[in-house]
């Protein structure tokens, strides 16, 4: 607390404040939560804490004086435990899944947005060994128990670049303060090496591509069926890609070597008449349109016979 005497030790002769204390049954409770006549322990050394729940200050767990735990070693094993403790309090069904507050991956864009926990996620488990032989603070476990992410606490310490690289598993960062203030059902990373996420307007355009892509051979080979000939009558030719006619028909864009299209041609190209052009004569000092005289050669929409839109 402030303004309290230290020891050389550097504990607090006069004790400290703990954001949570364990209960006679195991589990964290908060301060507003806490009963007056119940008996509650420190998380980290076992000590028993007092509950300060006069009128005038505001409710607190008092961890008294003496032994070696600080304020720092208290948060930063509360916190690890806060964030089992909403992972197992979710998966029985008792309170929503803990969330991550997490910036867009897009380039550029700067928004936010709240993450639920991946659903694959079965428990935590604070202190958990990897096979590297690395501990981390909490691993998120999967199927069969399996670490499939890990959460790390700073209090006093964070992750350095030696440790990061040992990680062999998505982590992120996140402060014991904070994650106490909010119980760990709002984790905000200071660090974030979870795999990439979008906020809702470039996923929502993500998902869409995705879906496109997914549908894109079913339309090609739906047009093929529909074309009325086989492309191997036409070696010459090759599919560029899928597009759409001006009335929103699926069509291909047609290729071939050459300035010209070979012989013979698919039914769907064609040959167009180009478009007047101008042009300037020095001679008469003004321009003169040019009538059209050179043909080009489109694909065309095998359902209406308009130009393909390539684009």
């Amino acid at each position: 607390m402030e303004g309290a005497p230290g020891r050389m030790d550097g504990t607090s002769t006069s004790g400290f404040a703990v954001p949570f204390a364990r209960s006679a049954a195991g589990a964290l409770v908060s301060p507003e939560d806490a009963a007056r006549r119940a008996r509650y322990a420190c998380p980290q050394c076992g000590a028993v804490v007092d509950l300060h729940a006069g009128e005038k200050k505001r409710r607190h767990f008092h961890h008294r004086a003496g032994g070696s735990c600080t304020p720092e070693s208290a948060s930063h094993r509360i916190a690890k435990m806060l964030v089992a403790q909403a992972v197992a309090g979710w998966r029985r069904g008792e309170q929503p899944a803990p969330r991550f507050l997490r910036r867009c991956a897009s380039p550029g864009c700067e928004r936010s947005s709240k993450q639920p926990m991946p659903a694959k996620v079965r428990e935590a488990a604070i202190e958990h060994r990897l096979r590297s032989g690395k501990v981390v603070d909490v691993a998120l476990l999967g199927a069969g128990g399996l670490p499939i992410a890990a959460v790390e606490v700073h209090c006093s310490h964070e992750v350095d670049e030696a440790k990061a690289k040992q990680l062999a598993l998505p982590w992120i960062e996140v402060e014991a303060a904070q994650v106490c203030a909010t119980g760990a059902r709002l984790l905000v990373p200071v660090k974030d090496r979870f795999l990439p996420w979008l906020c809702e307007g470039h996923a929502s355009t993500r998902r869409a591509r995705a879906r496109e892509l997914r549908e894109e051979p079913l339309r090609r080979d739906a047009l093929v069926r529909r074309l009325g000939f086989r492309l191997e009558e036409f070696p010459g030719f090759r599919i560029l890609r899928l597009a759409s006619c001006p009335r929103g028909h699926d069509a291909f864009v047609f290729g071939w070597e050459g300035a010209e299209p070979p012989w013979p041609r698919p039914p769907l190209v064609v040959a167009r008449e180009a478009d007047a052009d101008w042009s300037y004569s020095v001679a008469e000092g003004r321009a003169r349109r040019v009538l059209p005289w050179r043909k080009r050669y489109v694909s065309v929409c095998p359902e209406c016979g308009e130009t393909v839109v390539d684009g």
